[in-house]
């Protein structure tokens, strides 16, 4: 019996040395178990909200995105860009490279147009496309809207005033228009009663030729920046 107990007793202090040792390993690893799966459910949470968010943005501005498809297959708009891009891109950059400079122009020169001589040319332009089924129909088949035709009529309004001492035609121009038009355009009309008329055409001619020059001096002058497309 007493030596039973002696051999109990190493048994017991055997065991409980390395018991005492692998604490530490076992209650590290339970604490570390749930912070990495923390992580992987923000992780899987943050691409969740991802998908999401691209599904809602394709699902509103999808027609805007891709607005053909063809059999089933996507005409994406950056295709669509591409290809207007290559076409007409360098012609388009040009036209907005030349309002520019013609707008910083006529800011310079400090002319404004008044509403009543731009609501004049407007009506009159009513008037003229209303057999055509009107004006805002003429527009729409241009790709216009009311406002960019007003820019477009204040721009040449403005020019007019700027250029005005360079387009006005001479007394015997005018006189000659008519008497070339006496037995055509101008039959059984007085000079004068077609006078203002053909003032105007052969202003708007003149205004065409000088504009050219006079706005080439300009642009050769102006500080323009081009980084290609």
């Amino acid at each position: 019996m007493p030596k039973a107990t002696k051999k109990i007793v190493k048994r017991v202090t055997k065991k409980t040395i390395p018991v005492e040792i692998a604490d530490t390993p076992v209650v590290s690893t339970s604490l570390q178990a749930p912070i990495n799966k923390k992580r992987m459910n923000s992780k899987f949470l943050g691409l969740a909200l991802i998908v999401i968010v691209l599904g809602l943005i394709t699902y509103k501005a999808g027609p805007w995105l891709v607005p053909s498809l063809v059999d089933n297959r996507p005409v994406t708009r950056f295709e669509l860009w591409s290809r207007l891009e290559k076409s007409y891109g360098a012609q388009a950059l040009d036209d907005m490279i030349n309002e520019k400079i013609l707008d910083k122009t006529i800011a310079d020169a400090h002319i404004k147009i008044e509403q009543t001589k731009l609501d004049a040319q407007l009506k009159a332009l009513e008037t003229q496309f209303e057999p055509t089924g009107g004006l805002d129909e003429a527009l729409k088949q241009r790709g216009l809207s009311r406002k960019d035709l007003t820019k477009q009529i204040s721009t040449q309004l403005a020019v007019e005033e700027l250029l005005a001492d360079k387009i006005i035609p001479a007394e015997e121009d005018v006189k000659k228009q008519f008497d070339d038009g006496a037995t055509t355009v101008y039959k059984d009309k007085k000079f004068d009663d077609v006078k203002v008329a053909i003032t105007e055409e052969l202003k708007q001619t003149k205004l065409r030729d000088v504009f050219l020059s006079w706005f080439a001096d300009i642009k050769k002058n102006a500080k323009v920046k081009t980084f290609g497309l």
